[in-house]
């Protein structure tokens, strides 16, 4: 090898688009990937300067892409039990978000963040009403998409997010990636939905919303009524007039444009082909949080739709308010669990290349190939098998090393005491 590299051995080498490889190894230098193969080709490249790890008893996988989460509710983790109840939810998880301080919250994305890690996170999206990302967080471990939550309706809407494009803007400076994320149909006004859309394409910048979460987020566009109805009036959020549009969530924001480019729309648990169809042409991502779906006890989610009309679905853990962990991994081996028949090479690409492909990092990371970034994951200990991937989503092994840039992913806090 003509340049000093790194490079990481293991039982298996499991791209997201290739055969697993026996007795693998990823050559990693300034930050990429330069080669991946089996050991018996890359041994004889080994120079004297080049480091050489190896995990006799591992595997080598894609870092994991946590494509919806809220990281500022980390410290909510087994304060709610499952329950349908979704607005009964959302009200205790309101009385708990106001009465916590800034420190707290940011507290609350270190922990995130530092749990992703150690789980195989190399990238996400963290949807956000607080600033908490401002400032202290310009070298996050990861290629984090911070999204600005907008709430409200009419011009208390507009002016929150006049607000949160100045707070952005701020934290792009500080070289973070940064979007807009409109709440949900049923806390953000219309016309908020069209600005962002306006914003966003002026800058540049990725949009993300919840939508058809819950039958009562359609009720509340289709006919005011339902449980997120009565919860949005009892707070008094409604516009003096509001009416609701008589349709459901994803043909309103189609009508006002909102769809005349790509939406990182989470969950999507409640969908006609229609609407699918919306998505398709958009070239909108779905990011399903499956085990957050199951607390919530929603019926089944039409992933498998949205795979066959060609819509990119990625996974999310959603917050530790709904999920019991950030783990990408646990999301994985949950649908396997619950869907033995699923393909597991599909769920490890939604897990890695899809998240990657919906954050706009596609050929960047989400696979292990020349070119990409060393931003990967062993998992271990793996035994003999002629199936490591189905192993690991059956659960064998766990995350052990995570690697940002060909070198071990480090803590927050440990970067910005280095």
């Amino acid at each position: 090898m003509s340049v000093s590299a790194t490079v990481i051995r293991a039982r298996w080498l499991i791209p997201a688009r290739a055969p697993a490889i026996e007795d693998g190894a990823a050559v990693c230098a300034d930050g990429r990937i330069v080669r991946v193969g089996p050991w018996s080709k890359i041994k004889p490249h080994v120079g004297p300067g080049d480091s050489v790890e190896a995990f006799s008893d591992g595997a080598i996988l894609p870092g994991f892409v946590n494509a919806h989460t809220h990281l500022s509710l980390s410290d909510l983790a087994g304060k709610f039990a499952p329950t349908s109840d979704f607005a009964g939810w959302i009200a205790r998880l309101v009385a708990k978000r106001l009465v916590r301080t800034k420190s707290a919250i940011r507290r609350s994305v270190r922990k995130g963040i530092a749990e992703g890690l150690a789980a195989g996170t190399v990238a996400g999206a963290d949807v956000t009403p607080d600033a908490a990302w401002s400032g202290e967080f310009s070298e996050p471990a990861g290629r984090w998409t911070v999204f600005g939550e907008l709430v409200r309706f009419g011009p208390a809407g507009l002016k929150r997010l006049r607000h949160t494009v100045k707070t952005l803007e701020g934290i792009g400076a500080a070289g973070l990636r940064v979007g807009l994320a409109p709440h949900a149909p049923y806390s953000t006004g219309l016309d908020v939905y069209r600005e962002a859309r306006r914003e966003a394409d002026r800058r540049g910048w990725p949009l993300s919303t919840h939508l058809h979460e819950t039958p009562d987020e359609i009720a509340f566009t289709e006919s005011g009524s339902g449980s997120l109805y009565d919860l949005i009036a009892r707070y008094g959020l409604l516009p003096r007039g509001w009416r609701p549009a008589g349709v459901r969530p994803i043909p309103m924001l189609a009508e006002a444009g909102f769809f005349s480019g790509a939406v990182l729309a989470a969950h999507a648990n409640y969908l006609t082909d229609e609407e699918i169809r919306i998505l398709a042409r958009s070239g909108s991502s779905v990011a399903w949080c499956p085990r957050s779906h199951a607390f919530f006890k929603h019926a089944d989610h039409p992933w498998r739709r949205l795979l066959a009309a060609g819509v990119n679905v990625c996974l999310g853990t959603d917050s530790l308010a709904s999920s019991p962990s950030l783990s990408v991994l646990d999301e994985m081996r949950f649908l396997f669990g619950r869907h033995p028949d699923a393909d597991a090479r599909t769920l490890l690409r939604m897990g890695t290349l899809d998240g990657a492909r919906a954050l706009g990092l596609e050929g960047e990371l989400g696979d292990l190939a020349q070119g990409m970034r060393a931003d990967f994951v062993v998992v271990g200990p793996i035994a003999e098998t002629a199936d490591p991937l189905g192993a690991i989503l059956s659960g064998e092994g766990n995350p052990v090393r995570t690697f940002l840039g060909g070198k071990e992913g480090k803590k927050e806090e440990e970067t910005r005491a280095a």
